[in-house]
């Protein structure tokens, strides 16, 4: 069952208080068969050192130190290292339940889909408290088509599902789909700007509903610090209304969310001190608004 390998990637940066658990609860995993790939991003604290500590035990772990360039450079990075048959990305304050890697493989495995997901817990530092996302009696197992998956990307008060959407963690892909993959290195929140590029490029989606992995939230958590545009970015709903409108997927969530998008770059951008953003927005608002009142009075005249 332990035949093919996966490689888990784990960006780092700064973390020197709880990289030990996150790469204790990987070590630890019931499926041995993986490399642990820590890509050093720069770090200023004692993290460079924990991960070097980490290579001389366990002749599973490899790293990398590099130039400071983001979350999304680091993930480029530990995809290019990446020799398994699968990929597994973790964050480097989160840890995983023992069974995290197997389930996920066998759940895969089962189903013959290209990724499999599962759902998370949340745990708040500043209250020290968990926020149980589902209970054992939330459980169930369903394969989703890809365009059944894209469904759940706005469904928030769904167990969450919008979250499991859009975050690369939690998920055990094929390597293959990374093929053509780049993560933005010039944003500071870059995973709703590619995980559903991946999930295009797969045949379905293998998801039980089961906490397997933990988010830690910190008080100054990239997006704690992070501005509302970028962290629901316009460009992203943008280019995914170019893309499924072009093969044939429902788009009516995806307008919707352009619309909402449209106003958090009006309320935002110019506080943002982002005035190129927020005339952007104000054009864009104003386009929509004079066809949408055309078209309420049954469209117009067009001159003979």
């Amino acid at each position: 069952m332990e035949k093919e390998k996966v490689s888990v990637i784990v960006p780092v940066y700064n973390d020197e208080k709880y990289l030990a658990d996150c790469v204790d609860s990987i070590l630890h995993q019931s499926y041995q068969n993986l490399e642990l790939i820590l890509v050093d991003d720069g770090s200023t604290d004692n993290s460079a050192q924990i991960c070097e500590d980490y290579r001389e035990r366990d002749n599973r772990v490899r790293v990398l130190h590099k130039v400071n360039g983001g979350v999304g450079s680091s993930r480029n990075a530990g995809l290019a290292m990446a020799t398994g048959d699968y990929i597994l990305f973790v964050d480097n304050d989160d840890w995983l339940a023992d069974d995290h890697i197997k389930k996920l493989y066998q759940h895969l495995k089962a189903s013959g889909a290209d990724i499999a997901a599962a759902n998370y817990t949340e745990f708040r530092m500043a209250d020290q408290t968990y926020r149980i996302w589902i209970s054992d009696d939330d459980y169930y197992e369903r394969d989703y088509s890809i365009q059944e998956w894209f469904k759940r990307q706005y469904r928030s008060g769904y167990y969450n599902m919008s979250q499991v959407f859009t975050v690369p963690w939690g998920k055990l892909y094929k390597r293959s789909l990374f093929r053509h993959i780049a993560y933005p290195i010039d944003k500071p929140v870059e995973d709703d700007l590619t995980s559903w590029k991946v999930y295009l490029l797969a045949n379905k989606v293998a998801y039980f509903n089961e906490s397997l992995y933990c988010h830690r939230i910190l008080s100054d958590s990239v997006t704690a610090r992070v501005k509302r545009t970028a962290l629901f970015p316009l460009e992203a709903v943008a280019d995914r209304l170019a893309i499924l409108s072009q093969i044939g997927f429902d788009t009516s969530n995806e307008i919707a969310a352009y619309r909402q998008r449209l106003e958090v770059c009006q309320n935002d951008a110019l506080k943002d001190g982002d005035f190129v953003k927020y005339q952007d927005a104000m054009q864009k608002t104003a386009i929509l608004k004079r066809y949408q009142a055309e078209q309420a009075n049954g469209g117009t005249q067009e001159n003979e």
